[in-house]
Protein backbone atom coordinates (compact mmCIF):
# COMPACT_ATOMS: atom_id res chain seq x y z
CA UNK A 1 0.00 0.00 0.00
CA UNK A 2 1.19 3.41 -1.21
CA UNK A 3 1.12 6.81 -0.04
CA UNK A 4 -1.43 9.08 -1.88
CA UNK A 5 -1.26 12.72 -1.65
CA UNK A 6 -4.35 13.89 0.92
CA UNK A 7 -4.25 17.92 0.98
CA UNK A 8 -2.09 20.46 0.60
CA UNK A 9 -2.48 22.85 3.37
CA UNK A 10 -0.84 26.91 2.66
CA UNK A 11 -0.60 29.41 5.05
CA UNK A 12 2.92 28.95 6.51
CA UNK A 13 4.97 32.44 5.64
CA UNK A 14 8.70 31.00 5.21
CA UNK A 15 10.67 27.72 6.12
CA UNK A 16 9.35 25.26 8.22
CA UNK A 17 11.74 24.07 10.77
CA UNK A 18 8.95 21.58 12.46
CA UNK A 19 5.95 19.60 12.52
CA UNK A 20 3.76 17.77 14.39
CA UNK A 21 0.36 15.89 14.18
CA UNK A 22 -1.90 16.57 17.48
CA UNK A 23 -2.91 13.26 18.89
CA UNK A 24 -6.13 11.84 17.35
CA UNK A 25 -5.26 13.57 14.20
CA UNK A 26 -7.14 16.63 15.06
CA UNK A 27 -4.80 18.95 14.23
CA UNK A 28 -1.34 19.57 12.49
CA UNK A 29 1.35 22.35 13.50
CA UNK A 30 4.55 23.45 11.32
CA UNK A 31 6.95 25.70 12.98
CA UNK A 32 9.79 27.82 11.72
CA UNK A 33 10.99 31.10 10.08
CA UNK A 34 7.40 32.07 9.49
CA UNK A 35 6.34 31.39 13.00
CA UNK A 36 3.61 29.30 14.20
CA UNK A 37 1.09 27.78 11.62
CA UNK A 38 -1.62 25.04 12.38
CA UNK A 39 -4.52 23.74 10.81
CA UNK A 40 -7.83 22.04 11.52
CA UNK A 41 -7.64 18.23 9.48
CA UNK A 42 -11.32 18.48 9.86
CA UNK A 43 -11.67 21.49 7.52
CA UNK A 44 -8.52 22.01 6.53
CA UNK A 45 -8.62 25.67 7.46
CA UNK A 46 -5.83 27.23 9.51
CA UNK A 47 -6.05 27.83 12.94
CA UNK A 48 -6.21 31.68 14.03
CA UNK A 49 -3.20 31.87 16.17
CA UNK A 50 -3.39 35.04 18.81
CA UNK A 51 -0.22 37.20 18.11
CA UNK A 52 0.28 37.84 22.03
CA UNK A 53 3.89 37.95 22.02
CA UNK A 54 3.50 34.84 20.20
CA UNK A 55 3.88 35.52 16.75
CA UNK A 56 4.51 39.09 15.58
CA UNK A 57 5.04 39.22 11.76
CA UNK A 58 6.82 42.57 11.71
CA UNK A 59 9.21 40.72 14.28
CA UNK A 60 12.06 38.33 12.51
CA UNK A 61 12.97 37.36 16.06
CA UNK A 62 9.88 34.89 16.45
CA UNK A 63 12.11 31.93 14.58
CA UNK A 64 10.21 28.56 15.85
CA UNK A 65 12.72 25.37 16.27
CA UNK A 66 10.35 22.85 17.58
CA UNK A 67 7.16 22.33 18.72
CA UNK A 68 4.65 19.14 20.15
CA UNK A 69 1.59 18.38 21.09
CA UNK A 70 -1.03 17.63 24.00
CA UNK A 71 -3.65 16.15 24.83
CA UNK A 72 -5.60 15.77 28.24
CA UNK A 73 -8.28 13.34 28.36
CA UNK A 74 -9.81 14.78 31.23
CA UNK A 75 -10.58 18.52 30.41
CA UNK A 76 -10.30 17.35 26.25
CA UNK A 77 -7.45 19.75 25.64
CA UNK A 78 -4.99 20.26 23.10
CA UNK A 79 -1.93 22.29 23.72
CA UNK A 80 0.92 23.18 21.89
CA UNK A 81 4.30 23.75 22.86
CA UNK A 82 6.75 25.18 20.86
CA UNK A 83 10.24 26.46 21.21
CA UNK A 84 11.81 29.15 19.89
CA UNK A 85 15.46 29.78 18.36
CA UNK A 86 15.89 32.79 21.04
CA UNK A 87 15.42 30.29 23.85
CA UNK A 88 11.75 30.58 25.29
CA UNK A 89 9.41 28.01 25.69
CA UNK A 90 5.38 28.30 25.15
CA UNK A 91 2.48 26.94 24.92
CA UNK A 92 -0.59 27.53 23.08
CA UNK A 93 -4.43 26.59 24.05
CA UNK A 94 -7.16 25.41 21.58
CA UNK A 95 -10.11 27.08 22.34
CA UNK A 96 -12.85 25.38 21.54
CA UNK A 97 -15.09 28.15 22.05
CA UNK A 98 -13.25 30.90 19.99
CA UNK A 99 -11.66 28.39 17.59
CA UNK A 100 -8.10 29.65 18.22
CA UNK A 101 -4.89 28.76 19.44
CA UNK A 102 -4.57 31.38 22.62
CA UNK A 103 -0.98 31.88 24.34
CA UNK A 104 -0.76 30.04 27.63
CA UNK A 105 2.66 30.35 29.16
CA UNK A 106 5.70 31.64 28.30
CA UNK A 107 9.38 30.62 29.74
CA UNK A 108 12.00 32.44 29.15
CA UNK A 109 15.81 31.06 28.58
CA UNK A 110 18.23 31.40 31.61
CA UNK A 111 20.20 33.77 29.15
CA UNK A 112 19.69 34.89 25.86
CA UNK A 113 19.95 33.12 22.49
CA UNK A 114 20.07 29.68 23.85
CA UNK A 115 18.21 28.06 21.05
CA UNK A 116 15.46 25.30 21.91
CA UNK A 117 16.95 22.53 20.36
CA UNK A 118 14.23 19.50 20.53
CA UNK A 119 11.37 19.16 22.69
CA UNK A 120 9.33 15.83 23.44
CA UNK A 121 6.64 14.96 25.23
CA UNK A 122 6.63 11.95 27.12
CA UNK A 123 2.32 10.33 26.21
CA UNK A 124 1.04 12.97 23.64
CA UNK A 125 -2.33 11.64 24.75
CA UNK A 126 -2.00 12.07 28.52
CA UNK A 127 -4.61 9.78 30.68
CA UNK A 128 -6.96 11.12 32.94
CA UNK A 129 -5.52 12.43 35.95
CA UNK A 130 -2.19 12.65 35.04
CA UNK A 131 0.82 15.21 34.50
CA UNK A 132 2.07 15.71 31.27
CA UNK A 133 5.84 15.26 30.94
CA UNK A 134 7.65 17.34 28.76
CA UNK A 135 11.85 17.33 28.25
CA UNK A 136 13.44 20.31 26.97
CA UNK A 137 16.90 20.32 25.37
CA UNK A 138 18.49 23.52 24.86
CA UNK A 139 21.61 25.39 23.81
CA UNK A 140 23.42 25.53 26.69
CA UNK A 141 23.75 21.82 27.09
CA UNK A 142 20.81 21.32 28.89
CA UNK A 143 18.13 18.81 29.66
CA UNK A 144 15.03 20.00 31.51
CA UNK A 145 12.29 17.96 32.25
CA UNK A 146 8.69 19.62 33.37
CA UNK A 147 5.22 18.53 34.50
CA UNK A 148 2.13 20.27 32.85
CA UNK A 149 -1.34 19.79 33.86
CA UNK A 150 -4.36 20.44 31.68
CA UNK A 151 -4.82 23.55 33.90
CA UNK A 152 -1.77 24.99 32.40
CA UNK A 153 -0.05 24.35 35.99
CA UNK A 154 3.36 23.99 35.04
CA UNK A 155 6.24 22.55 37.40
CA UNK A 156 10.27 22.06 36.65
CA UNK A 157 10.91 18.42 37.57
CA UNK A 158 14.93 18.60 36.69
CA UNK A 159 17.57 21.00 34.67
CA UNK A 160 20.85 18.98 33.86
CA UNK A 161 23.88 19.97 32.43
CA UNK A 162 24.92 17.23 29.90
CA UNK A 163 29.05 17.93 30.52
CA UNK A 164 31.47 17.57 27.18
CA UNK A 165 28.46 17.41 25.27
CA UNK A 166 27.90 19.44 22.41
CA UNK A 167 23.96 18.59 22.95
CA UNK A 168 21.89 17.58 20.13
CA UNK A 169 18.38 16.70 21.05
CA UNK A 170 16.67 14.88 24.08
CA UNK A 171 14.10 11.68 24.23
CA UNK A 172 12.44 10.28 26.40
CA UNK A 173 12.28 6.62 26.79
CA UNK A 174 8.41 5.70 26.34
CA UNK A 175 8.87 2.68 28.80
CA UNK A 176 10.71 4.09 32.10
CA UNK A 177 10.22 8.35 31.70
CA UNK A 178 14.25 8.39 31.75
CA UNK A 179 15.33 11.31 29.53
CA UNK A 180 18.32 10.20 26.34
CA UNK A 181 20.37 12.68 25.71
CA UNK A 182 22.65 12.75 21.96
CA UNK A 183 25.74 14.51 21.55
CA UNK A 184 25.99 15.81 18.09
CA UNK A 185 29.78 15.42 17.99
CA UNK A 186 31.14 12.41 19.34
CA UNK A 187 28.51 9.62 19.38
CA UNK A 188 28.01 10.70 23.04
CA UNK A 189 24.31 9.21 24.24
CA UNK A 190 23.34 10.03 28.17
CA UNK A 191 20.83 8.22 29.95
CA UNK A 192 19.47 10.67 32.63
CA UNK A 193 16.85 9.79 35.51
CA UNK A 194 13.51 11.09 34.46
CA UNK A 195 13.11 12.30 38.35
CA UNK A 196 16.26 13.49 39.52
CA UNK A 197 18.42 14.14 35.99
CA UNK A 198 21.04 12.20 37.26
CA UNK A 199 23.18 10.32 34.69
CA UNK A 200 22.50 6.41 34.92
CA UNK A 201 24.65 5.38 31.99
CA UNK A 202 27.14 6.75 29.43
CA UNK A 203 27.88 5.50 25.86
CA UNK A 204 30.43 6.93 23.46
CA UNK A 205 30.05 4.75 20.48
CA UNK A 206 27.07 6.22 18.98
CA UNK A 207 27.30 7.76 15.31
CA UNK A 208 29.31 10.96 15.20
CA UNK A 209 28.00 13.31 14.04
CA UNK A 210 24.16 13.45 14.70
CA UNK A 211 22.27 16.08 13.31
CA UNK A 212 18.50 14.72 14.35
CA UNK A 213 17.38 12.11 16.33
CA UNK A 214 14.38 9.97 16.65
CA UNK A 215 13.66 7.22 18.52
CA UNK A 216 10.53 4.63 18.07
CA UNK A 217 7.84 3.98 19.93
CA UNK A 218 9.15 0.71 21.99
CA UNK A 219 11.79 2.64 22.86
CA UNK A 220 14.25 0.33 21.31
CA UNK A 221 15.92 2.12 18.53
CA UNK A 222 16.80 5.27 17.27
CA UNK A 223 17.60 7.18 13.91
CA UNK A 224 20.27 9.84 13.79
CA UNK A 225 20.73 11.58 10.56
CA UNK A 226 24.60 11.47 10.00
CA UNK A 227 24.95 13.20 7.02
CA UNK A 228 24.34 11.48 4.05
CA UNK A 229 22.62 8.32 5.76
CA UNK A 230 20.50 7.85 8.22
CA UNK A 231 21.65 5.13 10.79
CA UNK A 232 19.84 3.16 13.14
CA UNK A 233 20.78 1.38 16.76
CA UNK A 234 19.43 0.26 19.49
CA UNK A 235 19.60 2.32 22.06
CA UNK A 236 20.43 -0.37 25.24
CA UNK A 237 23.72 -1.21 23.71
CA UNK A 238 24.05 0.95 20.58
CA UNK A 239 24.59 -2.33 18.56
CA UNK A 240 24.22 -0.56 14.85
CA UNK A 241 21.12 -2.27 12.99
CA UNK A 242 20.17 -0.73 9.71
CA UNK A 243 21.40 2.26 7.63
CA UNK A 244 19.03 3.87 5.28
CA UNK A 245 21.05 5.32 2.27
CA UNK A 246 19.91 8.94 1.32
CA UNK A 247 21.81 11.08 -1.73
CA UNK A 248 24.77 12.74 -1.61
CA UNK A 249 23.65 15.96 0.60
CA UNK A 250 23.32 19.58 -1.43
CA UNK A 251 23.40 21.49 1.78
CA UNK A 252 24.61 20.29 5.07
CA UNK A 253 21.68 20.98 7.16
CA UNK A 254 20.35 18.12 8.80
CA UNK A 255 17.15 16.17 7.93
CA UNK A 256 14.46 15.16 10.16
CA UNK A 257 13.39 11.29 10.13
CA UNK A 258 10.39 9.96 12.21
CA UNK A 259 9.16 6.17 12.85
CA UNK A 260 5.86 5.38 11.24
CA UNK A 261 3.25 2.79 11.08
CA UNK A 262 4.09 1.39 14.46
CA UNK A 263 7.64 1.37 13.64
CA UNK A 264 8.00 -0.47 10.79
CA UNK A 265 8.82 2.09 8.31
CA UNK A 266 11.32 5.73 8.14
CA UNK A 267 10.19 8.73 6.83
CA UNK A 268 12.73 11.04 6.45
CA UNK A 269 13.58 14.58 4.63
CA UNK A 270 15.84 15.35 1.85
CA UNK A 271 16.65 18.47 0.45
CA UNK A 272 15.78 17.90 -3.14
CA UNK A 273 11.80 18.28 -3.26
CA UNK A 274 10.61 15.15 -1.36
CA UNK A 275 11.09 13.06 1.24
CA UNK A 276 11.50 9.23 0.82
CA UNK A 277 10.16 6.50 2.94
CA UNK A 278 12.14 3.53 3.85
CA UNK A 279 11.92 0.00 5.21
CA UNK A 280 13.07 -0.39 8.34
CA UNK A 281 13.44 -4.56 7.94
CA UNK A 282 15.30 -4.47 4.92
CA UNK A 283 16.55 -0.67 4.79
CA UNK A 284 15.16 -0.42 1.25
CA UNK A 285 13.38 2.85 0.29
CA UNK A 286 9.61 1.77 -0.53
CA UNK A 287 8.25 5.31 -1.74
CA UNK A 288 9.16 9.10 -2.40
CA UNK A 289 6.57 11.40 -1.37
CA UNK A 290 7.06 14.32 -4.04
CA UNK A 291 6.92 18.29 -2.65
CA UNK A 292 5.43 20.59 -4.85
CA UNK A 293 9.07 21.96 -5.86
CA UNK A 294 12.39 21.09 -5.21
CA UNK A 295 14.14 22.40 -2.66
CA UNK A 296 14.33 21.56 0.99
CA UNK A 297 11.88 19.07 2.93
CA UNK A 298 13.82 18.85 6.13
CA UNK A 299 10.61 18.15 8.22
CA UNK A 300 8.66 15.53 8.24
CA UNK A 301 6.19 13.69 10.78
CA UNK A 302 3.54 10.74 11.14
CA UNK A 303 1.20 10.10 12.99
CA UNK A 304 -1.53 6.24 13.14
CA UNK A 305 -4.99 8.21 12.26
CA UNK A 306 -8.20 6.20 12.67
CA UNK A 307 -8.29 5.91 8.84
CA UNK A 308 -5.07 4.94 8.32
CA UNK A 309 -1.23 6.32 8.42
CA UNK A 310 -0.62 9.78 8.36
CA UNK A 311 2.42 11.83 6.81
CA UNK A 312 3.21 15.38 7.02
CA UNK A 313 6.24 17.24 4.75
CA UNK A 314 6.88 20.79 4.91
CA UNK A 315 9.10 23.31 2.80
CA UNK A 316 12.34 24.40 3.91
CA UNK A 317 14.01 26.61 1.86
CA UNK A 318 13.95 30.23 3.00
CA UNK A 319 12.64 33.05 2.22
CA UNK A 320 9.97 30.97 -0.08
CA UNK A 321 6.65 29.95 1.06
CA UNK A 322 6.11 27.01 2.60
CA UNK A 323 3.08 24.43 1.94
CA UNK A 324 2.70 21.29 3.85
CA UNK A 325 1.46 18.19 2.30
CA UNK A 326 -0.06 15.48 4.12
CA UNK A 327 -0.32 11.70 2.23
Amino acid sequence: NMYEPFVTLHGARDAVISTSFSPQSRFVAAVGYGGITAWSLETYEMLPVSSDNVYNHRNPDNVYTACAWLHFEQADRYVLIVGSHQGTFSTLNWDNDNKSLEPSLQVPPTEPYVQVLSIDVYQAEVPFGKLARVTVATADNRVTVYSLSSFGDLKEIFTSVVDSFSLIAARFCKKTRDVYAFDLNGGGISLLDGNTGEIKSNHKYGPDPMGTVCVDDSSKFFVACTGKDFEMFRLDNIEHMQTFSGETPIVLFPKVATFAEDGSVLVVGTDCGRASIFSVSDGGKIQDLPYTTTGLVQSVAAITSKDGFLVAIAGSTLHVRPEVLIF
